[in-house]
Formats: C-alpha cells, structure tokens, sequence
C-alpha cells in the first residue's frame, strides 16, 4: 500500500474542495443567475466534500503507517535473528516450536530445526551446508529468506524451508518477542525531515491548481482579499515546490 504523507492528504483534500467550490458555483449561478446563493452552496459542497476526502485519505495514510510500522517491526526482527549467535539462535527457536536442544539443533516432534540466519537470502551452498548431517527427521531450514535457486535444491533434497515471518508471528503470539535490540532500530525525524518531504516537485501542480482557483473566484465572491491571499499564497508554495523540490 502507498504510503501517503500527511501533506498530500490534506493538498488533496484542498485540491477537492476547490473542485467542488468550482463546479457548484458555476452550476448553480448558471442557472440560477443568483450569486449569493451559488456562494452559499459552493461553500458548503466544498466543505463537506473536503471533509469527507480528507478522512478517506486519513484512514488510508493510518493504515498505510501501520503496514509499515509492522514491516519495520519485522525488519528489525530480522536483523536481530542475524546479530545472534548460535545459543542465542537455538533458545529463539525453542521460544517459537518449543522442544529440546541437541548437537546445535532444536529437535521438535518429528522436526528438526536448524537456524541459519544472514542479512541476504540464503544460496544454494548455504543449503546444503546447513542440512549437512544425518537424521531420520524432518530438517527444517529456519532462515529471513532464500533465493530460487536455494528453494530448489532444498525441494530436491526434502528440505523444509520457514522464513523469519512466521517465526515473528509464532513469537508475537506467545509474547517472546525481543522487548529492545542492541542495535538503531530507526532514525528520529526532525522538522528539516518533514519539511523536506512536504517540499516535492510532484505537489507543485496541486498547489498551482488550488492557486488559480481561488485567484479566479476573487471576481465573484464578496470577500475578494481572503481568496487572493490564500490563493497568493499556494501560488507561492507551488513554485517553492518547483524550484527546490527533491
């Protein structure tokens, strides 16, 4: 899912609500020939119906901020399992499927679960060298992840493979997870970041738009100065994005 910033959420919104204002103002005076009464309504259209974008993009951005929120609970997971050695690697297994330790192996049911652990997918080498013993038991490959090659030589060997996901799920549920990691987990976002971000060349031409709009309806309304400073305004804005943006 898109990750929307809050600053195209509400440019949107703005973007919506001068369309409305536009077409029910036109519409009605058209055909009403009444101006106060097209105001009146453009006003309202514009406010309801920037509302109602503004909380669907809203609820969108919270649930693409808690996607990515997970996916970076995970991501740190994965590096955590890498940092581990291998006591560390077997107690986190027994942690997920439980059973009992043997040889640096966890030995569950009729599994046998090996951890091999690396910040780039596991290749085929690693395959085999982590499966390199004798066991009349399933071997399972615990690892973040594998490339196709290394899934391939694992299915002709009969090789179970499960990555790190399901791991962190059966953790999550028994609450096992680790509560802090010995590393950064994430870089703290100061003002000069946010700004940066709400400065794009992509929001030039929706600022512009929302600009010329209300510059327009200055020539119809009975407060001209409101929507020529605020238009003035986005004007500006929009070739700040232009000129500097990323």
């Amino acid at each position: 899912m898109k990750k929307l910033s809050l600053f195209a959420v509400i440019t949107d919104s703005i973007f919506a609500a001068a369309c409305s204002l536009f077409i029910f103002f036109t519409a009605i005076r058209f055909y009403t020939g009444n101006v106060p009464l097209a105001l009146f309504f453009g006003i309202v259209a514009a406010l309801v119906l920037g509302a109602l974008c503004f909380l669907r993009l809203k609820a969108k951005r919270g649930r693409a901020i808690s996607l990515g929120q997970s996916e970076g609970k995970r991501s740190n997971f994965k590096l955590y399992l890498c940092t581990l050695d291998k006591s560390g690697r077997m107690d986190i297994l027994k942690k997920a499927y439980g059973g009992e330790i043997k040889d640096g192996a966890l030995v569950s049911g009729d599994r046998i679960y090996v951890a091999e652990f690396t910040p780039l997918p596991l290749s085929s080498n690693d395959i085999c060298r982590a499966t390199a013993f004798a066991s009349t038991l399933e071997k399972v490959v615990v690892c973040n992840s594998l490339s196709d090659e290394a899934k391939a030589v694992a299915d002709r060997l009969d090789v179970r493979v499960a990555v790190a996901d399901g791991l962190y799920e059966e953790l999550e549920k028994k609450g096992e997870l680790p509560e802090s990691y010995p590393f950064k987990t994430g870089k703290k976002k100061n003002f000069m970041y946010t700004l940066k971000g709400a400065v794009k060349k992509s929001y030039a031409l929706r600022w512009m738009m929302c600009g010329l709009w209300l510059t327009a309806f200055s020539y119809f309304t009975f407060f001209p100065v409101y929507y020529i400073v605020a238009g003035g305004v986005m004007l500006a804005f929009s070739a700040v994005c232009l000129l500097f943006g990323s």
